[in-house]
């Protein structure tokens, strides 16, 4: 480097080592004085820290987003990653914006069925992916259930045997899925106060069981304890249902669905 040239504004110039009086130096470092040596280091990593760019910041991840509740950012970030885990999330984030955002806000039906379908879409394809994901079994059972629940066929086209089938398939593979076990359990409770329950095999006596299994595989998971009191109620246990939601109150929220869910408890305790 030509005399006068500097590394990081440090005005440090080096000689050439064509210059006689460096013709023989003596051993590096040696004779320079402890904050020389110092400052001559600190100077390099500068200047090599300069030398470098700056990485971008990193897109926020898909679940971040639904952490923080934008279920529809989520959906389009996980969606576009061939991966049985982001196609899982891409599921479950599509379902959540039918049931905490356009649900809630009154939008056409036609709208949230398109947002099911899409949750549909990314379940089957992160089943296609990974066949013993449980998690993804889960989604796509919950999906095709809101489908069903809000097309009015879930007594018919063979839709109520098709979801105890995803829910047996994930015991199989996790006998204490607490999703699972919930979701089978409010299946039984759906089916029998619809009065079909003969019908599918649907049993008021496996409602409570398989809740409290449920609740005992994932008793920090808010939206599990609000479940058991909406079966507690319809069951006609009322207080116990109170409590139930009182539980639901208790527990930390620790993401956008969870706050969702202690709104819905609030208001299932007026």
């Amino acid at each position: 480097m030509a005399r006068g040239a500097t590394t990081a504004s440090c005005g440090w110039g080096w000689r050439s080592p064509s210059d006689a009086r460096w013709r023989r130096a003596p051993r590096r470092g040696a004779g320079l004085a402890p904050w020389l040596r110092l400052t001559l280091g600190l100077c390099l990593a500068a200047g090599l820290a300069l030398a470098q760019p700056a990485p971008p910041p990193p897109a926020e991840a898909p679940q971040a987003l639904w952490r923080q509740g934008d279920f529809e950012a989520a959906h389009e970030r996980a969606v576009a990653h061939d991966t049985p885990a982001m196609q899982t999330l891409a599921a479950r984030a599509a379902v959540d914006q039918v049931a905490y955002v356009l649900a809630p806000a009154g939008a056409p039906l036609e709208e949230q069925l398109a947002w099911l379908r899409r949750g549909v879409s990314a379940a089957e394809r992160a089943v296609a992916l990974d066949p013993r994901s449980a998690a993804a079994l889960v989604q796509l059972a919950r999906a095709k259930g809101e489908v069903a629940r809000r097309s009015g066929v879930l007594q018919n086209l063979n839709v109520a045997g098709e979801l105890k089938e995803l829910f047996d398939r994930v015991l199989a593979l996790e006998p204490d899925n607490a999703d699972a076990l919930v979701g089978l359990a409010m299946w039984h409770l759906e089916l029998v106060e619809n009065g079909v329950g003969w019908l599918y095999g649907g049993r008021r006596d496996q409602v409570l069981p398989l809740l409290e299994r449920g609740l005992a595989a994932a008793p920090q998971q808010v939206n599990l304890h609000v479940e058991h009191a909406a079966a507690l109620r319809a069951l006609g246990q009322e207080e116990r249902a109170r409590e139930a939601l009182r539980r639901a109150l208790a527990l930390p929220a620790t993401s956008a669905v969870d706050r969702a869910e202690q709104r819905r408890a609030e208001a299932l305790l007026r």
